[in-house]
């Protein structure tokens, strides 16, 4: 193992710059990293770690960001006010002059600390004590130690090849005193650096991560810490890495208010799972299938309707020139090109076209890219349809994704505190920090379309119903494209980036899917194992199931008689409304997600309230009750000027209410009460699918105006059949973006709106693939095996 003397006259001269790797460590305690010794004396150690926060402890950050939680503000000002932060600081300021690149001047003017606290021989001893000690113990390798010796010997020689690697590290910017402690480095060059010398190493970026006070337990991510991206030795470990601080602060003695977490590499973290042999063997046989039948169904079976149709169109042609008197011969008319719009069109081809044979052949079609492209992109509709429930489900989906790139974005952005702070200066902003509402619109309509089906079959059915089918269908229509995206996404989502903030874990629920995939199969996630979530933005889908499987209570008994349907449907809501509220006082619930997070019963009030089937069942009942009066009164529904007036002045009022009338909770500055928000709590989503089901009612009967004809808009059309696909994947097309990002993003209003629109038009198109893939052959399939009456 190399060493290094204290007596080197080149190491002495550039003593002092050594200080930054012993002051960044001595502000941390060196009780947060835990030793253990094996039988044959082997030391091991373990240091706090925090990972990419899956979806609820990110939907926690963003709730006590947009909070302004004093704790993050209470917390660097301790440290700052201990002399802690401006020592860090300095420290890395100093370290940092070597780069020929760097200012010197930057932060030195602004910050002070005692440079002579630690000698300059006590700082080398001690350093060289340290590593070597590390050495000793057989805790690090010495590749390791060799590498890391040489790589800062030679910056403090200031080596050509050595100054690229800290050049390649993160700078303190702009904004330190709005806590901007997230410095990132430059990630392609560090991995692209190569030592000289006998021994070569390459660069390896990882990231340093400094809590500020004690991390907190029920969400680790949420800790304020100070993170730093470095250029090391590929030959250290995580552990390695990390144990360097643990060890100094050991040697010097010294304690701070500040945690060493766990250093996170960020090569990339490649695993071949089963998921990855899954997802590979899914795309070959769904992309063979997908070849054959378009090929197949191109070639047999429209290329001779095409023949037809060019035919026919030449008939036509021929005809209609002989009407008009033309006396020109076979071949000219042929070979004359046809500007004018024919005077007789014939709008009915007919055969005999071939048409598939066999149950095989016809499940083969069903993979056919020309045959479901086609149906996707119709934008006709079949007499009696509810048009306008397109445009709904569209901009429903678009304000769930608008909330979600929202909330993901925490981690990702450089000026976190001033543009919360901004943004909740405006009331507008409401729409997007309250987006939750867009959920309960869906809700509306799982119950309004269910019921209306239903009912309109038990009538023209005389009440027999196949329930069996009734429930296969539901589980069909929606298993099979849910668990292979699922796998899809588990097994590729590692190989879509790489970058100083791509996180080592793709997905971020990678393990919980591993253990608790069949939650998610039986549509138990929102009841089991809510702590360790699968695929966590899909609670949605078990409680719509849930609805689903009960639904036949609410429905069945409308068929014999509409005061029974409404009295089952009465005992369903006072039952959801009652246990809601008396829920929600007992907890002490907030009535937003955001004032959750920042009084402390995030946890509670997502896994309690926010996706339990007893307290979201509201909207669906009132969708139940829609579709029900729609199937069966709709023609009988008469409403005069007065009256549809007054339902559009109640209905714009009370949806208002419901976004924006949390103005005071979200801002902090007026919380509701307890009996206030348990009063929210219970009726304001129900009172969000009653507005929902006025705009369908009055579109339905023709007092939708202008309203209805945007909504039912043929674009809707399209757009709302891929909105199941956009549902299950732009959760990961958004951190597949935020993780891809060489820098940390500024955010302002403009910058907000163009990423909204890249990724709301990114989910879309992505989910025109997948519909095309995964979802449209599952419903040719049931069509093919399952009778159809």
């Amino acid at each position: 193992m190399k060493t290094y003397s204290s007596g080197d006259q080149s190491i002495r001269k550039t003593l002092p710059k050594l200080r930054f790797l012993l002051l960044v460590q001595a502000i941390c305690i060196a009780e947060s990293c835990q030793t253990t010794r094996d039988d044959v004396g082997q030391l091991s150690w373990s240091c706090p770690e925090v990972r990419s926060p899956p979806y609820l402890d990110r939907l926690e950050l963003a709730g006590r960001a947009l909070a302004q939680n004093e704790n993050l503000s209470h917390r660097f000002q301790t440290v700052a006010d201990e002399g802690q932060l401006a020592i860090f600081f300095r420290a890395i300021e100093s370290f940092l002059s070597l780069s020929p690149r760097h200012n010197s001047h930057s932060i030195s003017n602004g910050l002070n600390s005692n440079d002579n606290a630690i000698q300059r021989d006590v700082v080398l001893r001690s350093a060289l004590a340290s590593m070597e000690g590390v050495a000793e113990s057989g805790a690090v390798s010495s590749r390791c130690i060799n590498d890391t010796g040489y790589l800062l010997v030679s910056m403090f020689q200031r080596q050509g090849w050595a100054l690229k690697f800290l050049d390649a590290a993160g700078k303190p910017g702009p904004g330190l005193s709005e806590f901007r402690v997230n410095f990132v480095g430059d990630y392609d060059l560090c991995r692209s650096l190569l030592s000289n010398g006998t021994e070569t190493f390459r660069g390896d970026y990882v990231t340093w991560k400094i809590a500020v006070g004690p991390i907190i337990e029920d969400n680790p991510s949420a800790t304020p810490m100070i993170e730093w991206g470095v250029c090391m030795p590929d030959g250290c470990t995580e552990e390695e890495i990390t144990l360097f601080a643990s060890e100094a602060v050991q040697n010097l003695g010294l304690n701070g208010t500040m945690n060493v977490l766990k250093a996170e590499s960020h090569t990339k973290h490649t695993q071949v799972t089963a998921a990855t042999f899954a997802s590979i063997v899914i795309l070959c046989v769904v992309g063979t299938l997908m070849f054959a039948a378009t090929l197949y169904d191109i070639v047999f079976l429209q290329w001779p309707r095409w023949e037809e149709q060019w035919k026919a169109r030449e008939e036509e042609r021929l005809m209609n020139s002989g009407m008009s008197g033309s006396e020109e011969d076979l071949p000219t008319l042929l070979s004359r090109p046809n500007h004018d719009e024919p005077l007789i069109l014939n709008q009915s081809i007919k055969g005999p076209f071939p048409s598939p044979k066999g149950k095989l052949v016809k499940a083969l079609l069903a993979f056919s890219v020309y045959t479901n492209g086609s149906k996707v992109l119709n934008t006709s509709q079949q007499p009696g349809s509810i048009s306008c429930v397109h445009g709904i489900r569209f901009f429903s989906m678009a304000w769930v994704i608008l909330g979600h790139i929202f909330a993901f974005c925490i981690g990702y952005i450089d000026n976190l505190v001033t543009v919360f702070s901004a943004f909740l200066s405006h009331a507008t902003f409401d729409a997007v920090a309250n987006a939750l509402s867009s959920v309960d619109t869906f809700f509306t309509l799982s119950g309004l379309l269910v019921a209306y089906v239903s009912v309109t079959e038990m009538k023209r059915k005389r009440g027999q119903l196949n329930w069996g089918l009734f429930y296969f269908h539901r589980f069909w229509r929606l298993t099979p494209p849910y668990m292979l995206a699922m796998v899809l996404v588990l097994g590729l989502q590692q190989y879509c980036g790489q970058g100083p903030l791509w996180e080592s874990l793709q997905p971020s629920d990678k393990v919980y899917c591993e253990k608790y995939w069949w939650t998610n199969l039986l549509y138990v996630n929102n009841l089991v194992h809510l702590d360790e979530p699968c695929f966590p933005h899909t609670w949605y889908l078990a409680n719509d199931m849930q609805f689903y499987v009960i639904s036949p209570l609410m429905i069945i008994p409308f068929y014999f008689n509409s005061f029974l349907g409404l009295g089952s449907c009465a005992i369903f809501f006072a039952t959801h409304v009652i246990t809601t509220g008396v829920l929600s006082a007992q907890h002490n619930w907030s009535p937003t997600l955001i004032a959750a997070a920042n009084g402390k019963n995030f946890h509670s009030y997502f896994s309690g309230y926010y996706t339990t089937p007893w307290c979201r069942i509201g909207p669906y009942i009132v969708g139940i009750v829609t579709g029900y009066l729609l199937a069966t009164k709709k023609n009988n529904i008469k409403l005069n000027w007065p009256i549809a007036t007054i339902g559009w002045i109640c209905a714009i009022a009370v949806a208002l209410s419901v976004v924006y009338g949390l103005r005071g909770d979200i801002s902090g500055d007026h919380p509701s009460s307890v009996l206030t928000a348990a009063l929210y709590n219970a009726l304001a989503r129900s009172a969000w699918g009653i507005c929902v089901a006025w705009v369908i009612v009055a579109c339905v009967t023709g007092w939708g105006g202008f309203v209805n004809t945007f909504l039912s808009w043929s674009p809707f059309v399209v757009l709302s059949k891929l909105t199941y696909m956009a549902y299950l994947v732009h959760i990961y097309l958004i951190n597949i973006y935020y993780g891809n990002q060489q820098t940390l993003v500024h955010m302002t209003s403009f910058n907000f709106a163009i990423i909204y629109m890249s990724i709301l038009v990114a989910t879309y198109a992505v989910s025109f693939v997948l519909m095309l893939a995964l979802e449209s052959p599952m419903i040719g399939l049931e069509k093919v095996f399952l009778p159809q009456r």
